[in-house]
């Protein structure tokens, strides 16, 4: 009877090592989608003010040379 139990422990040891190592690899891919997406949005809130910055100057320029 002891290697029945004893088999029954490690097998209940690897399901929960196994249940803890999928739920910290799962975490690590919504954190890392997560910076994905935050990287994204930053990108095209910079891209728009240069966009518009950009936009100023050359009205400024237009507006000196006229």
């Amino acid at each position: 009877m002891e290697n029945f139990w004893e088999s029954v422990n490690l097998m209940l040891f690897v399901y929960a090592l196994a249940a803890v190592v999928s739920l910290a690899v799962a975490w690590i891919i919504k954190v890392l989608f997560k910076v994905i997406r935050l990287k994204e949005t930053r990108a095209a809130a910079n891209a728009s003010a240069s966009d518009e910055a950009s936009d100023e100057a050359e009205k400024t320029v237009a507006e000196g040379t006229s």
